[in-house]
């Protein structure tokens, strides 16, 4: 039998619509033919569980309206990040395949594909735990697999508070986590102290 939303935990629920939406807008939803979405919808099917009026209906319906964000912000976003990453002269990886072929990092630098040195995550703020967890999780996956170490970087986007800026700041800090903006607002204006830019270049090098 497969579930619906309100047999989910909150949690659980919060996580999978997330995960759904996250690899819809990487897909380029809008764009796929009916045939590519109806293989996501059965693979999403199979993955959580789900029926597929649940997943049309109460994850899908209104999507590209979801956070008041347009669908396309994170891949622009991503691939501004990784020319920034390329025009420093720091080899980057997009959407690097992990060892089973389904999930994928968002971003892998380093000195080339086989020696990774960051796995990167870039999120919206309004989600920015799923991203943490997610750099935290490709981290010990990508040592479980290849016994090599990576450092776990969260590049963050969108809006937030300053008080939740600073619990973000701060939950980063306790996971040895490090963490990036790239035009994030806080309060309604550019974060810069934490910015890509000055992660690479330094503060005064904006």
């Amino acid at each position: 039998m497969t579930r619906t939303l309100t047999e989910l935990s909150s949690q659980e629920r919060t996580s999978v619509v997330s995960t759904v939406q996250k690899e819809a807008e990487a897909s380029g939803w809008s764009q796929l033919s009916n045939s590519r979405k109806s293989a996501l919808y059965s693979a999403w099917e199979s993955q959580f569980n789900l029926s597929h009026a649940t997943l049309k209906d109460g994850i899908m319906k209104g999507f590209d309206a979801a956070q008041g964000i347009p669908k396309k912000a994170e891949a622009e976003i991503q691939e501004e990040v990784t020319r920034i990453f390329r025009l420093a002269g720091i080899n980057a990886i997009e959407q690097a395949q992990m060892w089973t072929g389904r999930e994928r990092a968002d971003l892998l630098v380093g000195y080339s594909a086989k020696f990774p040195t960051h796995v990167i995550e870039i999120e919206r703020a309004d989600s920015w735990s799923e991203g943490l967890r997610q750099a935290l999780w490709y981290q010990a996956a990508i040592f479980k697999a290849d016994r090599r170490h990576v450092l776990p970087v969260l590049i963050l986007f969108g809006n937030t508070s300053s008080e939740r800026f600073e619990q973000i700041l701060a939950t980063c800090d306790h996971n040895h986590v490090t963490l990036s903006t790239h035009r994030l607002e806080v309060d309604g204006k550019v974060e810069n102290d934490y910015s890509l830019g000055t992660l690479l270049n330094g503060p005064d090098q904006e």
